[in-house]
């Protein structure tokens, strides 16, 4: 016997919340090992420019935050990044890695991850 349409959506629905609250616990532990730090490790980073980095990603959060005209540009940005972090200059695999880890990184950093993605970075000229 069929399900009538009406239980198949409502099994879809159920499975997607399911679903959901599975990649929300798998992002909530991704962030517990620190993927950013790891990623800035593979390529090189010492803890000082590790440091750095995370200084320079919160002082982003905030110009973000205050928005007008202290709201970051991309260009800016991979400015400061590169001189807190040079091995980062020219390798937009890096960049675009890094961005991409954002989103599972910390609540404030995917919140940064949020604002790059709608701002369209990275954007190379």
């Amino acid at each position: 016997m069929t399900d009538s349409p009406e239980d198949r959506i409502g099994a879809v629905e159920a499975k997607l919340q399911e679903l959901e609250a599975l990649v929300n616990l798998a992002l909530r532990l991704l962030a517990l090992d620190r993927p950013l730090s790891a990623l800035l490790a593979r390529y090189g980073a010492s803890e000082v420019e590790d440091r750095a980095v995370h200084a320079l990603l919160d002082d982003v959060i905030k110009r973000i935050e205050a928005g007008g005209v202290y709201a970051p540009a991309f260009s800016g940005f991979l400015s400061d990044l590169c001189k807190r972090f040079p091995a980062a200059r020219n390798d937009r695999v890096f960049v675009t890695l890094f961005l991409d880890t954002l989103k599972v990184e910390r609540p404030a950093y995917q919140k940064l991850h949020d604002y790059a993605a709608a701002q369209g970075w990275p954007q190379w000229h």
